[in-house]
């Protein structure tokens, strides 16, 4: 498995990154929102990753895999929960997408490989995403989804209060999906299996 592993990176780079050009391409307002940024950043992350194994053998520190798989994984939570749109290439970026970088982060990674505060490496990119939400809602008056349901009619104490939330909730997925790594990592069939 690992021996693939660089041609699976490469080809999830090109899937994340083509779904999320095809359910938006005539959508052009839109690319502010929280899917399209975080599928085309880690589409960036898993074409980098390629490219790391390609040409150093090693992939890229498994934090970084681990925040990719917590902030594209709650896209999927969002649709279970809010009945995000299914249609077209939504089904891929709202679904497939997720699912699959789950089963990555199982395969592929090992989380006994990185000390437990790594964890918190899945704030980074929604605080840089809230960071850049907040910026053109005090700029413009408005944001791109989801951030506009935080930061649109709502007061500065009631915003910071649910970024607070979200960056908890985040931060507990990212523990949960962690820990459930470790534990299916104990079982030495399922290592062999990966290797």
């Amino acid at each position: 498995m690992i021996k693939i592993r660089k041609y699976i990176d490469l080809v999830l780079s090109i899937m994340f990154i083509g779904s999320v050009i095809l359910g938006y391409y005539d959508h052009i307002p839109c690319m502010g929102e929280y899917c399209f940024i975080s599928g085309m950043a880690t589409g960036i992350v898993f074409f980098a990753s390629f490219l790391s194994q390609h040409r150093n053998g090693k992939p890229l520190p498994t934090a970084i895999y681990l925040a990719c798989a917590a902030n594209i994984f709650i896209i999927f939570a969002a649709t279970a929960a809010m009945g995000l749109n299914l249609e077209g290439a939504f089904i891929v970026i709202h679904i497939l997408d997720p699912l699959l970088i789950l089963a990555y982060w199982f395969v592929f990674c090992d989380s006994r490989t990185v000390k437990r505060r790594y964890t918190l490496s899945v704030l980074a990119f929604p605080m840089a995403y809230m960071v850049f939400a907040l910026i053109l809602f005090m700029a413009s008056g408005d944001c791109p989804f989801p951030a506009r349901l935080i930061f649109v009619d709502s007061s500065a104490v009631r915003s910071a209060i649910v970024c607070v939330c979200v960056m908890a909730g985040l931060c507990a997925e990212g523990a949960l999906i962690f820990m459930l790594n470790r534990l299916i990592r104990k079982k030495e069939r399922f290592n062999a299996l990966c290797a």
